[in-house]
């Protein structure tokens, strides 16, 4: 089950509830009460370590960043 991030609109705090596909737009209650929640776009990051043990940025498809993939070309 998706994990989806919520903001409230009158407190500002930021919370998680763990809901179906189609609950995810469903009214969201803050944990304080508040009723008015909007869902908001949850980032993360990536990380894995290279042969000498060091913390690098795990990349889609392109081998990192957008000099050397396609949008490069634009």
């Amino acid at each position: 089950m998706p994990l989806y991030e919520y903001v409230c609109l009158e407190c500002e705090s930021r919370f998680e509830e763990l809901r179906s596909l189609d609950r995810m737009d469903d009214p969201a209650s803050c944990p304080k009460g508040h009723p008015a929640c909007q869902r908001v776009l949850s980032v993360f990051a990536a990380v894995s370590r290279n042969a000498s043990g060091h913390a690098v940025p795990v990349s889609g498809g392109c081998g990192g960043g957008c000099t050397n993939c396609a949008c490069s070309l634009n």
